[in-house]
């Protein structure tokens, strides 16, 4: 190859041309701009994070079901003490699970549970076991339709 294939520029002393800048300055250090840019950056996702946070507080309404204690009374049944926190005007079915030494269930009950007055009730049922639970606990509670013909069969 031979320098008459190439086009040959000259440089314009008057017009130097300069190397593109970058948010990082010659030392690695943010320049001015590239300073204010990651303080917005912060600041946008800062706000974000508050959003989302407010958002799972003081969204929709939450449906939960905790248990408080238990007591076993025979080796065919135990009894749960479970606190439910809904909506005053929502209908919820919980599940209620026994289980044994190895975690596994020996009992089940489902309980629906209408509406009331205040938003946090506690409650207390027998649940029927195959053999000895050694604990019981809330599974599951969730809204459901009072007027439903798919409801499970409340115990």
């Amino acid at each position: 190859m031979s320098t008459e294939d190439f086009e040959v520029y000259e440089l314009d002393e008057e017009d130097p041309v300069l190397a593109p800048t970058s948010p990082a300055g010659p030392s690695g250090s943010l320049t001015p701009r590239g300073r204010a840019f990651a303080i917005a950056l912060g600041v946008a996702a800062l706000l974000v994070a508050i959003g989302v946070a407010a958002w799972y507080a003081w969204g929709a309404p939450t449906i939960r079901g905790k248990e408080v204690g238990f007591s076993v009374t025979s080796s065919e049944s135990i009894t749960i003490t479970f606190d439910v926190a809904k909506p005053q005007d929502v209908t919820v079915l919980c599940v209620l699970d026994a289980l044994n030494e190895s975690y596994a269930q020996v009992g089940t009950k489902n309980v629906l549970i209408g509406p009331a007055e205040v938003f946090e009730q506690r409650f207390s049922t027998d649940i029927r076991t195959t053999e000895t639970a050694v604990t019981a606990v809330v599974t599951s509670c969730s809204a459901v339709d009072p007027n439903s013909t798919d409801l499970p069969a409340s115990d």
